[in-house]
């Protein structure tokens, strides 16, 4: 089965964009949401449904713009994957990329530009392709590896740092650069880092022996290796081009968690609490994802009425501006699983496989999968 990247509980990232310098910090309560009635309403099919009639839809991996859909299918009598894409408007679906070996994860890059697909037919080794948004293969780089884990550079298109693990957990690092076709291996402390600048990461600094949930947040230099602390405590962090968002939990009250949002010179926005749900280990938060166009951050929040420790408890699906401050409740009883949305923000992936999707404008979730019709 396709392998969605694997990430390290300790260290999901989390973002944020730009905003006002002049505009005053705001600190809101998620229990003050302007709720709609927003309770999901499930269609059998979306107009034109990816069609299973010739292949098994083996997991959706996101957009590649507004109309065109990346996922991966195994067609029936063939033992290996291949990248497909369906159009949402045509209903039209193309072979995208035939891989020789079996896919194990597969990543978008921000600007839409590039597609990094992770083969393998060893578990000692990884293959990394890189492609154009056409399909076409642009550098392929092999190195010994158990589980990889990489983030794009939204400053320099086609440049990745990359952490190739090892059984016992150690690791190596990596800069990939598609223009130079090169893979340089980086002296840098951690794993799970992102890029700050160009030349510049940020990484959540755990100690080889901290069990703790959280870590300080830390920007360090590639070249002159000089390092700044940004901020302590953080659970998780995400960062786009223009600023970073950061999750912080206190000991002093472990069952909230504050977003944080700043803008590209570091300075805050907006934050909001959400409380905590007792289904998730202590360094585990809610699916996120966020769309820059629409400045919009997109998070599951547990239901206030749920009893904690409760798994398969409700959630609410919320969308907040991370520019305003604006909040809305899009879905009430809603599970918390995956979510990707489209660059314009009209539609959204959803599900553990994202094999439906939200529509925003009326709500409604749709099924992105047509069944055989003998199944």
């Amino acid at each position: 089965m396709f392998k969605y990247i694997a990430r390290n509980p300790f260290l999901i990232l989390s973002l944020v964009l730009l905003l006002s310098a002049c505009e005053p910090v705001k600190d809101r309560t998620i229990d003050k949401l302007d709720d709609i009635d927003a309770k999901p309403i499930y269609q059998k099919e979306i107009p034109k449904p990816i069609s299973e009639e010739n292949m098994q839809v083996e997991a959706v991996v996101g957009w590649l713009d507004s109309d065109l859909i990346l996922y991966s299918a195994k067609p029936f009598g063939s033992e290996l994957q291949q990248l497909m894409v369906f159009n949402l408007k045509s209903g039209k679906q193309e072979i995208f990329y035939q891989p020789i070996a079996p896919i194990v994860n597969v990543s978008i890059s921000p600007s839409k530009d590039f597609v990094l697909v992770h083969t393998s037919s060893s578990a000692k080794k990884a293959a990394i392709h890189i492609l154009t948004n056409d399909g076409t293969e642009e550098y392929t780089a092999v190195i010994a590896s158990e589980e990889l884990d990489y983030s794009w550079n939204p400053y320099e298109k086609g440049v990745l740092f990359l952490t190739s693990f090892f059984e016992d957990w150690s690791f190596t690092n990596y800069k990939i650069d598609t223009k130079q076709k090169s893979i340089v291996a980086l002296d840098f402390p951690q794993p799970f880092a992102q890029w700050e600048e160009r030349g510049r990461l940020m990484y959540l600094d755990w100690g080889k022996n901290d069990l703790g949930a959280t870590a300080p947040l830390i920007s360090m230099d590639i070249m002159s290796r000089k390092k700044e602390t940004i901020m302590l405590d953080v659970l998780q962090f995400h960062k786009l081009k223009e600023g970073f968002m950061a999750i912080q939990v206190t000991s002093e009250k472990p069952n909230q968690a504050v977003y944080k949002f700043f803008d590209g010179s570091n300075k805050q926005m907006f934050s909001f609490t959400a409380p905590r749900s007792g289904s998730f280990s202590e360094t585990a938060v809610p699916y996120f994802t966020f769309n820059e166009a629409t400045h919009s951050f997109y998070t599951f929040v547990p239901d206030m009425d749920a009893k904690a420790g409760k798994f398969g408890e409700p959630y609410e699906l919320i969308r907040v501006n991370y520019r305003t401050g604006d909040k809305m409740t899009l879905l009430k009883e809603a599970e918390n699983a995956p979510i990707t949305c489209s660059p314009e923000g009209s539609w959204c992936l959803y599900g553990h496989q994202q094999e439906k999707l939200i529509k925003m404008k009326d709500k409604k979730i749709y099924s992105l999968i047509e069944t055989r019709k003998d199944e």
